[in-house]
């Protein structure tokens, strides 16, 4: 029995309490990992897990022995990353997971970067709008945006943005002028399901004063590409990240709506196990973040210096 990767094995079940996610985790059959912590227990004379058919839970002596195991190969990685500490020197998997849109614009073409410039990593990235349990799933990061309750998990705030309303000229040219905010409240304003409570916009004016406006329209979805589209095809008007309508604000294709509101900022954050030490690699992973998020949020593209409001007909 290799030591240090049965204990890698009792790691990865103890942290997911699951002999069949850990195997994933591992990319090794379910039936190695079960005779590699079996042999484990053997050696030590211990039973580290309480098995059943469903699930691996820790014993007092397996919660004991994971701490132990884990500040062992953290610091057997951190030796070994000593040695060489140049892009060949990572190795191993990083599994992350963030929102759909933002995962699409943001941490798909940055993971790609970072497979390319560490050849001895491997990635696998989940896009999904639902809150992923990080253990349970194996997952080693998360990127949320938007505030975070989660005590299970710490979180590393490495950015923020506004979200900001605009809308297709033809939309204003059809529907009429909006010039205060009570006037949204006649418009189609298209609106995202996942914000709670979803039809009601927080705006904040120059100073920070937060007003709340109650909107409804044509369109709601749980999809932020969905509404954008919606709007770009002249549907009403969408409060979307600056990120995401930058493009179409420089373009013309979407203009702003009242650009001296916004919402109040939404932390952009990355999530980690609060039980799990990071190995190199994912700390490598989460300072990539953190370096290249400021030049994708890039300039607030609610200020009207880009792209003035158009007039209605």
């Amino acid at each position: 029995m290799n030591r240090f990767e049965a204990m890698g094995a009792f790691v990865a079940v103890g942290e997911t309490g699951s002999f069949t996610i850990a195997a994933k985790r591992l990319g090794k059959p379910v039936s190695t990992v079960s005779r590699t912590i079996a042999a484990l227990e053997a050696a030590l004379g211990a039973q580290l897990l309480a098995r059943n058919t469903r699930k691996a839970v820790l014993t007092d002596q397996g919660r004991e022995y994971l701490g132990h195991c884990r500040r062992i190969l953290a610091d057997v990685e951190e030796a070994e990353a000593a040695l060489g500490r140049d892009a060949h020197s990572l190795s191993g998997m990083v599994r992350l997971t963030a929102p759909t849109v933002f995962g699409r614009m943001f941490a798909a073409p940055l993971t790609t970067r970072f497979v390319r410039e560490h050849p001895g990593v491997q990635a696998e990235l989940t896009l999904t709008d639902r809150i992923v349990d990080l253990i349970g799933e194996g997952l080693d990061l998360a990127l949320r945006t938007a505030a975070l309750e989660d005590s299970e998990l710490i979180a590393r705030r490495v950015g923020g943005f506004h979200r900001i309303m605009c809308c297709a000229p033809d939309y204003l040219r059809a529907a009429g002028p909006i010039e205060r905010l009570e006037d949204l409240t006649r418009h189609s304003c298209l609106v995202f399901t996942r914000l709670r409570p979803r039809a009601e916009w927080p705006l904040a004016d120059a100073h920070g004063n937060v007003r709340t406006v109650q909107v409804s329209g044509c369109l709601a979805a749980d999809n932020t590409d969905a509404l954008h589209q919606a709007a770009l095809d002249g549907a009403g008007v969408i409060l979307t990240p600056t990120w995401q309508a930058r493009a179409d604000l420089l373009s013309g294709r979407l203009v702003p709506v009242l650009p001296q509101y916004r919402t109040p900022e939404i932390p952009v954050s990355v999530l980690f196990p609060r039980t799990r030490l990071l190995s190199v690699r994912v700390r490598t992973m989460v300072e990539a973040i953190a370096a290249a998020l400021p030049e994708f949020l890039g300039p607030d593209a609610s200020q009207a210096s880009l792209a003035e409001p158009a007039e209605a007909a």
